[in-house]
């Protein structure tokens, strides 16, 4: 059994009960399409995926959050003994994670949902993973504030992703590149301090893959403990450069 609904007051935006969009609907129908050959596809990007959960430090017992779970390929990585809840806009990824759960053995709520629209109580995770979803899904900023509501005063978020670097405007070859790709799989144009804007995550370390392309980001609560001391000892880095 999965994490119940709850009550659903902290930092939660009006639902989004309307119906289906175009771009939801584009979403779920390509998804939906790329299910039986995610794996394949995205195999060079499998380390990353990976190296972003090694970096949550994952106990028994931690209640984790999957949002557009895909086919499931998080799980490969996950450690023994976590309480695993998976959500996906397609019905065709659902009943691959739901698969994938039963060859490795391990129990997942796997249910289809919308990431911007969480039927889970505030504080309910101690983490959430957001692995090529950010650059994928529209309004991606509900999504990461609805990861940051359901998040425990303690959680973190595991962010992997191909973001434009902070500080920096996306390149001609991307914008050129972006009625593309968006329509294909992802928009290549976003910014993750924007999409965070509105939160009160902060991103407490990073990682770079596939040439700085990819980013393996571990973002806590503003008020948590760690990334006050991550905040400290990266100015303590910074002073004595």
């Amino acid at each position: 059994m999965g994490p119940t609904c709850g009550a659903l007051g902290r930092r939660r935006s009006s639902p989004l009960n309307d119906p289906m969009t175009v771009s939801d609907w584009w979403n779920r129908t390509r998804y939906s399409l790329y299910a039986p050959v995610y794996d394949w596809v995205a195999k060079p990007l499998a380390r990353g995926r990976q190296r972003a959960i090694e970096r949550l430090d994952l106990e028994r017992g931690d209640r984790v959050l999957i949002l557009g779970c895909g086919p499931g390929s998080d799980l490969d990585y996950l450690p023994e003994g976590v309480s695993v809840t998976a959500v996906d806009l397609s019905p065709a990824m659902i009943r691959r994670t739901e698969a994938r759960a039963e060859t490795l053995g391990v129990d997942v709520d796997a249910r289809v949902g919308d990431a911007r629209d969480l039927p889970f109580g505030d504080d309910t995770f101690d983490a959430v993973l957001l692995h090529l979803v950010l650059s994928v899904v529209p309004g991606a900023e509900q999504v990461a504030t609805e990861a940051d509501r359901v998040l425990a005063p303690d959680g973190r978020a595991s962010i992997y992703d191909k973001f434009v670097p902070e500080g920096e405007s996306p390149s001609l070859l991307r914008r050129a590149l972006n009625p593309v790709t968006r329509f294909l799989f992802s928009d290549v144009t976003k910014q993750l301090g924007a999409l965070l804007a509105e939160t009160t995550l902060e991103v407490s370390d990073r990682e770079s893959f596939l040439g700085g392309v990819y980013t393996v980001t571990v973002a806590r609560l503003a008020n948590s403990e760690e990334t006050g001391e991550a905040n400290r000892e990266s100015s303590v880095s910074q002073r004595n450069r």
